[in-house]
């Protein structure tokens, strides 16, 4: 008797770098036993984007430069081969995928990793565009697959039916040796703040580079400054990285004192996670991804706090309250739950 074929999964990602392949790599890695991955995405001079090295999934060039090519290459690439799965990754994506029809023994599942229409940096009648193409399209996909109860949330209110959206949990991605112990702050040592992600204007390093100009007036010692990936501004007041390996990055989120989550919107910030499972106290920017957040772990409410701590001596007391803090708000944002959720999400077995 001839065994049944693996379950085939297609990822479509419009993008290089970012939040979305980074959530893709989790996906890939966390998946159910037995699934076979392969990811469509544009390809840098001819060889795939410095993110997905050692992701372990087949990687096919897809040309996202203009809206028809998305669609072509798309219609190419389902016809060519059998897919059970096709989940496409943020909004672009999921209308080509949703347009497109791909017959109903092929399943589409579509994680918004953000909704478009949240976006602030478009105007306003674009955003309203965005979202009433989600509404006319929400019946297409097969599932959505919201990555945090914001997105949830905003899905059922683009009308998608409740029994059609689940959650699928984004997780850290840095690499968390526990043996690797991050180091105490001298007294009158320099503060050292930082946020992780792209200098876009997703990510707001405006808004960063102006939290950080409250601290350094706020507080009696330096506060230095750090911009973990690339930015297109170098402003001297912050120090740019430039793109870091995983690795890097747990270690420069390791020699920080506080992160600062600043961006303007979002999916679910895997970069809170990332600085979460380092041990790093976290205050963030409090936009609909991070629905009920506690005021104290908001920028707003929380900065000072900080302040008053790092004045009093009070820092590993206040920082263990923090972290004690975001482990209750994010709750089981583990592999395993991400493992569980897309055995749901994609309709296959667990592989246990």
């Amino acid at each position: 008797m001839t065994a049944p074929a693996a379950p085939r999964i297609l990822h479509l990602v419009d993008r290089v770098a970012g939040g979305v392949p980074v959530a893709v790599r989790t996906y890939v890695a966390n998946s159910p036993a037995g699934v076979e991955h392969v990811i469509a995405a544009p390809f840098a001079d001819g060889a795939p984007a410095p993110v997905w090295a050692g992701t372990a999934a087949a990687l096919v060039a897809w040309d996202t430069s203009s809206v028809p090519r998305a669609v072509r290459g798309l219609h190419r690439l389902v016809r060519a081969e059998r897919f059970d799965v096709v989940h496409a990754h943020s909004s672009f994506p999921g209308v080509y995928a949703r347009l497109l029809g791909l017959g109903r023994r092929t399943r589409l599942v579509y994680t918004p990793h953000c909704f478009a229409f949240l976006r602030t940096d478009v105007a306003r009648p674009v955003r309203g565009a965005y979202r009433f193409i989600e509404w006319v399209l929400r019946g297409r996909a097969t599932i959505v697959a919201a990555c945090g109860p914001g997105e949830k949330a905003e899905a059922v209110g683009v009308g998608v039916p409740v029994d059609r959206v689940l959650m699928v949990p984004n997780v850290a991605s840095v690499p968390v040796d526990p043996a690797d112990v991050r180091r105490s702050r001298a007294a009158g040592a320099p503060v050292n703040v930082g946020m992780l992600g792209r200098g876009a204007p997703q990510k707001d390093p405006a808004f960063f580079r102006a939290r950080v100009a409250e601290l350094r007036a706020a507080l009696a010692v330096p506060v230095q400054a750090w911009w973990i990936g690339d930015a297109a501004d170098h402003d001297p007041a912050v120090q740019v990285t430039g793109w870091l390996t995983p690795a890097e990055v747990a270690a420069r989120l390791r020699a920080l004192d506080l992160y600062l989550h600043t961006a303007a919107w979002e999916g679910f910030p895997i970069a809170i996670l990332d600085a979460h499972a380092i041990g790093l106290p976290v205050l963030a920017r409090a936009i609909p991804a991070l629905p009920g957040l506690p005021a104290e772990l908001t920028i707003a409410g929380g900065t000072g706090g900080f302040v008053d701590a790092v004045h009093a001596g009070g820092l590993a007391q206040w920082s263990a309250e923090n972290h004690a803090a975001w482990a209750a708000y994010l709750g089981p944002r583990t592999p395993d739950a991400q493992r569980v959720a897309l055995a749901h999400a994609w309709d296959v077995s667990l592989g246990r």
